[in-house]
């Protein structure tokens, strides 16, 4: 397997409880690269019963992963959705309905309900909003430690400062890697590689559409005016593109928002260290995000005590991951694409790519992240198109009003 992040190294975990051999080769040290930098929020809910059952069974995938470590993974605080205009208000509704039609739980509320449960967030503009009782947030640190000690429980090796230089190919087949001055020899290689998945896509003779993807958040610092209980709700206004949590006293807000910058992976070069990323207030993409915070939760100002995080993610034309293998290279799986959901998904795709190398198909309907789904489509052989296409999708995540919504 190539790349440690939580996607990387839930796979090895549930490769390994099946009883293979499993080396987990990471370029830097284990979470550093998106997984790192993530948010981890969980929404349950998506547009598809196919989605929504990935992610409640991924809950109770870490039901299980906190009883063998005894450590909390998920904070279960529920989660808002809030429209502060007509168009947004028919999203919130159609979600709802949506939920209903498969007995999720989840409910309309007023503006009074929700002022009760986030004192400190802007209330009397809004038109719409839901309530889903059993959403939250995943902690990305102690998710991926959990990981990482189960699968060397059971016998996965995991080797950092190891960069994976070249696959090696043999008549159509993936055969190892080599890594510096050694080389791995297996009959099933993992690109779980993050950003840099389409460049190892592309070392292997083959190719993967995704592109790298900037992202942003803040992190206020405890006020003593401002009560954010630890178990407030996470709250998503794609209005204002934001979505926010509870941590650590303050509160997380984030931004998907409408002109993301792009990076060359390649370029970066091969010492790019994703956990040193450090951006000012004074960068457009920092002000955006504090002005848009701002506007529902006016607490939140320039001069309000706060970090800020940045970070790549990983992004697809259609906001889907890749799972699976693709037509013209037996042996390397890709699982990657997540769009800034990895941390989510990583608990039922770990399992799903599991059954696929192992059994040859899963139990769960994955036709919309199979990863050979765009492999016909010729406008997707240029890189510049790709990227093109990220792009949009990425600054069209929270931003298009749709009837149905995949985004977090």
């Amino acid at each position: 397997m190539i790349g440690a992040g939580v996607a990387g190294a839930s796979t090895a975990m549930q490769l390994a409880w099946r009883g293979c051999s499993v080396i987990v080769l990471e370029r830097d040290m284990l979470g550093s690269g998106s997984t790192g930098r993530a948010a981890g929020l969980l929404g349950q809910l998506r547009s598809t019963r196919a989605a929504t059952k990935m992610l409640m069974d991924g809950v109770q995938i870490v039901r299980e992963l906190e009883q063998r470590t005894g450590t909390e993974i998920f904070v279960q605080t529920g989660s808002l959705r809030v429209a502060a205009d007509e168009s947004r208000a028919v999203e919130v509704r159609d979600h709802v309905a949506m939920g209903k039609s498969i007995d999720f739980p989840i409910e309309l509320i007023d503006r009074e309900q929700v002022a009760q449960m986030l004192p400190y967030m802007k209330t009397d503009d809004l038109v719409a909003a839901c309530y889903c009782p059993t959403d939250g947030h995943l902690q990305p640190g102690e998710l991926l430690a959990a990981y990482v000690h189960l699968a060397r429980q059971a016998g996965a090796e995991f080797c950092t400062q190891s960069p994976v230089d070249e696959v090696l190919v043999d008549a159509g087949r993936a055969k190892g890697v080599r890594t510096g001055d050694a080389e791995y020899h297996a009959p099933v290689i993992v690109n779980s590689t993050g950003p840099w998945s389409a460049d190892l896509a592309q070392r292997s003779t083959t190719r993967l559409p995704t592109a790298a993807i900037g992202h942003y958040y803040l992190t206020t610092l405890p006020l003593p005016d401002v009560n954010v209980d630890r178990h407030s709700p996470a709250i998503r206004d794609r209005g204002l593109r934001i979505y926010s949590r509870p941590e650590a006293g303050g509160l997380i807000v984030g931004m998907y928002g409408a002109d993301p910058p792009l990076y060359d992976m390649q370029a970066l070069g091969v010492d790019f260290d994703m956990s040193q990323m450090q951006v000012g207030r004074a960068d457009v993409n920092v002000a955006t995000l504090i002005d848009a915070a701002g506007r529902r939760f006016p607490f939140i100002d320039g001069r309000t005590p706060m970090n800020i995080t940045t970070g790549i993610m990983t992004f697809t034309p259609d906001g889907k991951p890749f799972c699976g293998r693709l037509p013209d290279i037996d042996g390397l799986y890709h699982c990657a694409g997540f769009c800034g959901h990895g941390i989510v998904q990583s608990p039922a795709i770990g399992k799903i790519m599991a059954e696929l190398i192992v059994d040859g198909a899963t139990t769960y309907d994955i036709a919309e992240i199979e990863a050979d789904r765009m492999y016909e489509m010729a406008e997707l052989t240029d890189r510049a198109a790709v990227r093109r296409l990220c792009a949009e999708m990425a600054g069209n995540y929270y931003g298009a009003i749709a009837s149905t919504d995949t985004a977090e």
